[in-house]
């Protein structure tokens, strides 16, 4: 059995499905479990360390996946690996983790996610929306700074699947925080960019 622990708050998000999708196509025999940590803050909590414990103990492989987010908002990879490597020292524990996107470069998993968009087979919605992104944030108030919004990458992409024309059972599924990920009509799991997730996969999965 395999313990994941996931930044999201609980299984009814973006992040959930998207692994547990390249899981099921990539990975069909691997046994998984998914462990919601509402937030990397969460990371080295009593609560959480007790799970990782007792996964360890009985022979099961923990693992945890997380941002690696920016230095804009205070992080980037360099720094989040540091904090997550002193954590394990700080208590006595040891697991292997993935930043999202890849293990390298600052970022998150939505970048993961819109890399693997079908963007050649929706080009028209992909330019129509930069097109308002750049539009709206060129709209200045008299201090000079954007009037209004736009939509961050996560909001962006629910944008993309909203935008399609789905059937009720796939609208209650997107309703849920299930992407269609497993619909090649809208996401191409195989793409490059995805190569370092599904190899440290093929690593650490037990």
């Amino acid at each position: 059995m395999n313990k994941i622990f996931i930044e999201a708050k609980d299984k009814r998000t973006s992040e959930y499905y998207f692994l547990k999708t390249i899981l099921n196509q990539f990975f069909p025999d691997k046994e998984v479990d998914f462990i919601p940590m509402n937030g990397i803050g969460n990371l080295f909590h009593e609560a959480i360390l007790n799970q990782m414990s007792l996964a360890q103990d009985s022979g099961e492989q923990v693992i945890v996946f997380a941002d690696a987010d920016t230095i804009a908002k205070g992080w980037g990879y360099n720094k989040r690996k540091a904090a997550i490597d002193k954590g394990m020292l700080d208590h006595g524990i040891s697991f292997p983790y993935f930043l999202y996107p890849n293990n390298l470069d600052d970022g998150d998993v939505e970048m993961l996610m819109e890399s693997a968009a079908r963007r050649d087979a929706h080009t028209i919605f992909f330019d129509c929306f930069e097109d308002y992104e750049r539009c709206v944030l060129g709209v200045k108030d008299a201090s000079g700074q954007p009037l209004y919004n736009v939509p961050n990458l996560k909001g962006k992409l629910h944008t993309y699947m909203n935008a399609q024309n789905l059937s009720n059972s796939q609208r209650r599924r997107l309703g849920s925080g299930d992407w269609l990920f497993d619909n090649v009509n809208y996401w191409n799991l195989k793409v490059a960019t995805l190569q370092p997730l599904r190899d440290f996969l093929a690593t650490h999965l037990k």
